[in-house]
């Protein structure tokens, strides 16, 4: 990323003489002002302060467990194991705020500072929400030590071709250490965490939205 900063007296002469890039300028301003007012009226419906402590503001995919509803069953999380070979990717703990645990999970964070200094671009956010961890992981851990609440584990997988035509005599290479977090199962219509709640307690949401609107749909 490249920044220019530019003085203000600058700024206003070059809107002074472009009107097509003022209009631009005042729609966005308009765009975040009105967001700002919309977050300001659902703030006064919530516990504020533990809202943001929590750092619940940034998420945009929020996995919530209902524990009014919620039996332990554990469903949630074998199905989330079974879409991902067998590495599941929530723990079913985590902080609580209000009647809901909020699970271990990736919360597609409005700013993922995961991101920031993968040595080798691995991680990524794709157009949707969903965080990608790509294949060439090399398991550094550095996108681990980075979230905030600490969404992304280490993995071990075999080594790549092991067993294939491999001299017995010869040690069994090394496991191979990747990251590994919520990809909010793209590609299904759902996610399974979701999708195997027997009981309807799993909620995937915005947690901003959420709140401010006083719980789910019905």
């Amino acid at each position: 990323m490249e920044l220019v900063r530019i003085p203000k007296a600058d700024f206003d002469f070059m809107l002074s003489w472009y009107e097509e890039m003022r209009g631009r300028f005042e729609a966005i301003y308009e765009e975040r002002a009105k967001a700002t007012r919309m977050a300001i009226r659902q703030a006064s419906a919530i516990p504020l302060d533990e809202f943001l402590c929590q750092g619940l503001m940034q998420a945009q995919s929020l996995l919530l467990l209902d524990l009014e509803r919620c039996t332990r069953c554990d469903e949630c999380v074998r199905a989330c194991a079974d879409a991902h070979d067998g590495v599941t990717r929530l723990v079913r703990e985590g902080l609580r705020f209000d009647k809901y645990l909020v699970a271990t999970s990736c919360r597609s964070c409005l700013d993922p500072v995961c991101m920031i200094g993968c040595p080798v671009g691995s991680i990524r956010r794709r157009e949707t929400l969903e965080v990608i961890i790509e294949d060439w992981c090399i398991g550094c851990e550095k996108c681990v030590k980075q979230c905030p609440y600490g969404n992304i584990a280490i993995h071990e997988f075999p080594a790549e071709g092991e067993g294939a035509g491999q001299d017995v005599k010869k040690a069994a290479p090394e496991p191979q250490k990747k990251a590994v977090t919520c990809d909010l199962c793209a590609g299904l219509k759902e996610p399974c965490c979701v999708y195997a709640c027997p009981h309807d307690a799993a909620h995937r949401v915005d947690a901003r939205q959420f709140f401010g609107l006083g719980g789910p749909s019905k």
